[in-house]
Parts: structure tokens; sequence; C-alpha cells
């Protein structure tokens, strides 16, 4: 992989919090809408929360829902944030909670909170909600769930009618009220994924699919490949940070493994990269005028100037320390002659001395040390050392006293180690000398010959070469317990270990298997695993030497071609990483650029679940896969009519690519047309909104809400799960 050094990055900044947009008052209420009992259209999303008068084409709020609820008890004030509100404050943003477990609404009061907000931020000041009300609700939500949010409106608010239906289906009415009759639709929501066909103005629930993967799980997704890729990056990533990410840069691609093959080429590989910045405050450097750095420097060599005095005189101290010691060593040894034996035994040994050797050894090393110091502080070099004397060697043992054997006994020892280091520095000398002819042998021969010297130096390169990567390949190997080569390694050992097998039964008087009781039986083990490390390093300086020499005198043998530099392999997963900017290993990375994070084949790997959901671990078929399974359950007709139709809304479906990929996918489970293509994958026009604006467009028809709205009275009368069928919402069982 022939990297080249891109000069422009361009850098795509992260926000550390979510910016902060108040949502607007409202205070035309009593004029426009107080007394007309205009329908009031509420898009409950788990997400997002989209609120409005029917009569109007876009929603007036739009706010995440959610709510933060806290005590400040520096001010000692309870505080409660809504919506948007909640990235206004640092401990809002902590506290914040959701009235959703997933897509369904579970906690009844923070859903009255965001509730009152809508009413108050649209202006309303009533003592009770005087408007029909339209709101969506989740796929098959449970009886409890719905009955819990038609209490609240019923008995809370006291609305007048309440009509539920499916925001997926208000989308689909909303981009062709006519086409709406027939199709099946993808809502890519917040948590999930469902597919929900629609036939001849009926809604097939029976039918309907969902992937459980959306735009909150593509988030953690994201935000888990990140943590596994960047584990010591400096700062904590938040999950509205991942899913920034997810919204301006992920992409589905056409074809995933060949999206991803192509990454490995630079020129693709830096088109497809995106560089994410962190912020970051730089240390700040003062920078010293002249004199400070003078002054600063003046300082520096008083303090030296002050070690070496504190030096010089603890080596003085330990210098009159010695010359004491050894005044005494000297007298305990002059006074052999003037005190008795036994006295001067006893003295010997409160000196910590077993022997008159011990005392003779530590005047010569004091002597000796003194004598350093001395010359060391005159600037005085050292005389190079006598070849030692071993002169008891060579007298017989009849001739010594005692004390002298023992002597001739260490003058022996000593004598046969400096002979083994006079042959061995000789074998040196001798191994040097050999290899510097060598060496002028071989500048010979590249001088006489330069083209054959190259090509046996590239020769004997890459029979190193394979060996290296052979013995890498077999330790691979043998790390596996099912491969081949370690279970012929396992016969090995049970082969060294016994010459036969053992019986069955071992009869009296038969010697017992002892194998293992001796620590050597055990060295047949590591003979067998453990690699020569010593011969390894040996091949790796050999090829080392190789690569330098061809680095020298060969002009077309670059770095890139040595043993030691990046593959494109494991390159790759180096510039995945760190980008293909330059990279010193030596020196690391800036400081701008730990604070990055490159995006790059995550780009395609997130929204690539939408098809493969076996990469996060999900054991559900993709989106193409599951269509094809809800088309296998209606007839030859039912389906031509369904594939007509095929809409893809909800907040993933703003994810680049993925029409183009679903259309390309959805003609593979479809029977060949020559003539014109006979299905149709379209985008709804506004993902996100199209949801409220099919339901305000349902809301404006007075006929059509009377048949399918629920009143208090039928509220009362069946209780608040109680639903009216109608073609966009769920069926009452």
């Amino acid at each position: 992989m022939d990297m080249e050094v891109d000069e422009e990055v361009v850098l795509h900044p992260m926000q550390t919090e979510k910016a902060f947009t108040p949502t607007p008052d409202y205070s035309d209420y009593k004029e426009a809408f107080a007394s007309t009992g205009t329908p009031l259209v509420i898009d409950n999303g788990s997400w997002q929360c989209r609120a409005g008068w029917a009569t109007e084409d876009r929603p007036r709020l739009v706010f995440d829902n959610q709510m933060a609820k806290f005590r400040d008890r520096k001010a000692n004030t309870s505080n409660t944030y809504i919506g948007n509100d909640v990235y206004a404050d640092v401990l809002a943003r902590s506290n914040a909670r959701s009235a959703f477990d997933g897509p369904v609404m579970c906690n009844p009061e923070i859903m009255e909170a965001v509730l009152d907000y809508i009413f108050i931020k649209l202006g309303i000041d009533a003592d009770r909600i005087a408007h029909p009300l339209i709101m969506t609700e989740p796929v098959c939500v449970p009886h409890y769930n719905r009955n819990l949010m038609s209490e609240l409106l019923f008995e809370s608010y006291q609305v007048p009618s309440v009509t539920y239906g499916i925001d997926s289906l208000f989308s689909l009415y909303a981009n062709g009220p006519e086409k709406s009759k027939d199709g099946i639709v993808v809502s890519a929501g917040h948590h999930y994924t469902h597919m929900i066909p629609v036939s001849q103005g009926k809604v097939h629930l029976e039918h309907a699919k969902r992937i459980s993967y959306g735009g909150e799980p593509a988030s953690e997704y994201m935000l888990k490949l990140m943590q596994m890729k960047y584990p010591t990056f400096p700062m904590k990533m938040t999950t509205t940070q991942s899913e920034s990410l997810l919204i301006n840069h992920c992409y589905v691609a056409k074809d995933y493994l060949g999206e991803l093959a192509s990454y490995e080429d630079p020129e693709v590989f830096k088109t497809k990269d995106r560089v994410i910045q962190f912020p970051f405050v730089a240390p700040v450097v003062e920078e010293k005028s002249e004199e400070e750095q003078a002054r600063l420097a003046a300082k520096r060599k008083e303090q030296g100037r002050r070690l070496q005095e504190q030096a010089a005189k603890a080596r003085l101290e330990k210098l009159i320390q010695r010359e004491q010691e050894l005044e005494q060593y000297n007298g305990l040894k002059n006074s052999k002659t003037t005190l008795k034996k036994a006295e001067w035994t006893e003295q010997l040994k409160s000196m910590g001395f077993k022997e008159e050797t011990d005392l003779d050894a530590a005047i010569k090393t004091t002597d000796a040390a003194i004598r350093r110091a001395r010359n060391k502080e005159l600037g005085i070099e050292e005389e190079e050392k006598e070849p030692p004397t071993f002169p008891l060697v060579d007298i017989p043992d009849e001739e010594l006293s005692e004390l002298d054997r023992k002597e001739k006994k260490k003058q022996r020892l000593l004598k046969a180690s400096h002979d083994a280091r006079m042959r061995a520095k000789a074998a040196k000398a001798e191994e040097t000398a050999y290899q510097e002819a060598l060496a002028r042998q071989d500048a010979e021969r590249r001088e006489k010959e330069p083209q054959k010297w190259l090509e046996d130096m590239h020769a004997k390169r890459k029979e190193l070469v394979d060996k290296i990567k052979a013995k890498k390949q077999l330790r691979e190997q043998l790390s596996d317990r099912r491969s081949h080569a370690s279970q012929l390694r396992m016969k090995s050992i049970a082969a060294l270990a016994s010459d036969a097998p053992p019986p069955k039964r071992r009869r009296k008087g038969q010697d017992e298997d002892t194998f293992g009781q001796d620590d050597e039986d055990w060295m047949v083990y590591r003979e067998i695993s453990r690699e020569d490390d010593s011969e390894d390093e040996e091949e790796a300086n050999q090829l080392n030497e190789y690569e330098q020499q061809l680095l020298k005198y060969d002009p077309e043998f670059l770095h890139e071609h040595t043993m030691n530099a990046y593959t494109p392999k494991n390159s790759f997963l180096h510039y995945y990483t760190n980008g293909l900017g330059p990279y010193d290993p030596s020196i690391g990375l800036s400081l701008d650029q730990t604070y990055q994070l490159h995006l790059n084949v995550e780009r395609i790997r997130v929204p690539e679940v939408l098809f493969q959901p076996g990469i996060t671990g999900l054991d559900q078929t993709g989106l193409v896969e599951t269509m094809q399974d809800i088309l296998k359950r209606f007839d030859k007709q039912a389906r031509d009519r369904l594939v007509q139709n095929i809409l893809v809304t909800g907040g993933m479906a703003q994810v680049p690519g993925l029409i183009d990929r679903l259309d390309q996918s959805v003609r593979s489970i479809l029977p060949f047309s020559p003539d014109q293509k006979n299905y149709s994958v379209r985008k709804a026009q506004d993902c996100l909104l199209d949801g409220w604006r099919g339901a305000a467009m349902v809301a404006r028809d007075s006929e059509r809400m009377n048949k399918i709205s629920v009143t208090r009275q039928e509220y009362e009368e069946y209780g608040g799960s109680y639903i009216k069928e109608h073609g966009l919402g769920n069926a009452h069982s």
C-alpha cells in the first residue's frame, strides 16, 4: 500500500454539547384558535415531539422529547426543564429523562409535563383543552400504555376527542393519499425499523415485521466502535456526538464488501476518510525575554556549581573515612607481632574479619580505592593494570603450609578464570579479523561485479525472509490446538515421554511410570514448544544487515520493501486509525492529532446493519430478506401492487445511499422483467415531518375525523384502550 502524504486535510469540527435552540412562544391563540375547534396534532415520538395546528403546513413546535427535574442545592431551588431547554443547563443535561421505554410511553408524569409544555408554548391558557386531538403511537402498542395516555388526555385535560394513528402510515398518506391504499412502509425510526404492508386500504399488522435497529442503536454502535478504535482518547465521547457522526458522515454503500476493499487504495481512502476534530485548549507557552533567559541560565549555572561542590565535599569525606579505615587495618596488621595470638584474633573478629587473609584483602581494596580517588582529584590517568600473577600454582603442596595451600586453591581458580577470559578475548579478536576480511572480500566483489553481487544479496535476503515467514506461520499454527501442526507436536511429546504406550493394568513387579518426577523430564515440553529466541534474533540481525546493504547500494530497493516496513494488511490498520498524514513513531502524534477521530470504514459499517444485522450480533434478517418474507404472505396480484409503492420514512431514511441500495437489492427478490421496472422504491418528501403532515391532512377532513375519533363518552363506556380502526392506525383487539 503506497501511501502519499495529503498536505490539505479537511477537518470537521465536533461540538462537545448539543447546541441550545430555544422553543418559541406563541400568543395568537385567542385571536386565531380559541373558539374555532381546530384539531391539535401531536407527533409524539420517543426522540422528537412535533406539535401544531391542523390548519398549518408545518408543526409550530419541534423539540427533543425529554424532561429534566432536579434540585439546585446551592440556590435551594427546584428546577424543571422540558425539550430543548434541557441543553441550556449543565445540571439539566445530566438529569434528562424520557417518558418512553423504547418507543412506548411508560411514564405519565413526564408525559404530562411535556403536554403542559406544549399547551403553554402554543399559548393555550384555559382550564381544559377544547380541541380534538390527533396523536401518533407506536406499532402494536400495548393496551395498558394506550390506556395511560387516554386517561391522561381525558381526565387531566378533558379533551373532547382523541384519534390515534401510526406515524409511518401518516407519512404514507402525506406522500400521496391516492397511493396510500397499497404499498409497503419501511419506517426506519429511532429505536426500531418496521415494515408494514398496506393492501387495498387495509393495514395488515399481522404481517408487519420489526428489525431491532434504528437511530439510537446505530448511535450506540458508532460510539462503541469509536471507543474500541480509540481506547486512550483524551475526551469522553457522548451519544449525542456519535449521533452527530451518524447523521453527518455515514452513508450506505451499494456494494459493502467492494467498498471495503476499495478503502485499501490510498486515493480512494483519502476521499472517504473524515477527520473529526474535537475541541482542545493548547497549553500556554510563556515567551521569556533575553534578560529572563540569562537570569535563568545564571541560576542553573549556580545550582550546578553548588552540586559540584557538594559532590566534591562528599568525595573528600569518603576519602578521609577510607584513610582512617586503612590506618586501623594497618595498625591491626602491625600489632600481630606485639599482641598474643588470642588477643589479636579477638580484635580481628571484633573488626568483622574471620581470617587474616580477609584483613589483607580489605587493606588491598581500601588502598586501591584511596589511590584511585587521589588520582581522580589530581587528574592523573590510571596506569594499565599489570597482568595478575599466581606464584603458588606451580609450587608442590608438600612445600606449602596449610594457609598457603588454601591460597593456592584460590589462585588456581583465579588463573583458570583469567585464562578463559584471555582465550575468549583472543577468539573475539580472531572473529573480528575474520569478519573484517570477509567484509573486504565482499566490498572487492561488489566493486568488480556489482550486478552479480546485488543478485546474490537479493537471493540471500529472499531465502532468509522465507525462512522467517515459515517460522512465523508455524508459530501461528502451533497456537491453535486444533491445527495439524499442533497435533503433530503433541504426538511428538507423547513419543518422547514414553517409547511404548503404558499397559492398561500394571502387573505386580513391573516398573512404575516415573516420567515427570524429575525436573529434566519437563524440559521435553519446553524444548518442543519454545522457539529458539537467540536464533531468531540472529536471523533478524542478519536480515537487517542484508537490507541495509541493499538500501545503500540498490537504488530500486526502498524502505517500503524492507521486512519491518508496513505490509498492506497491518499498514491499513495504522492509517485506518491515524490517517494518511505523516507520522513519526519516535515523536508520536501532535496535540491537535491527539484530539482527532478518523471516520472511514465506520461510515458504511454502521448503516450496513440494516441489511446485515448479524454485524452487531442481532439474530434477525435484514431489510431485503424481511421484505421478501412479507411478500411471500400475499398472492401475486397483491405482491404486484405492494412493490409498486415502497416508501422509506423515518430518521434513518435520511442516510445517503439507503434508497439506491434498497432499490438495487429489491430487484434481486422480484421476478425478472426485461420490458420495464416493475417496482418503485421512494423516500418520503420529509422523513421527519411527514408523519405530522399526514396526521394534519387527516385532521382537516372533519367528516373522516368524526368517524375515527374516540369521544369522551366512548372513553368512559369502553375504556382507555379503545380505538376505532382506520387505514392509518393500529387494530382494536
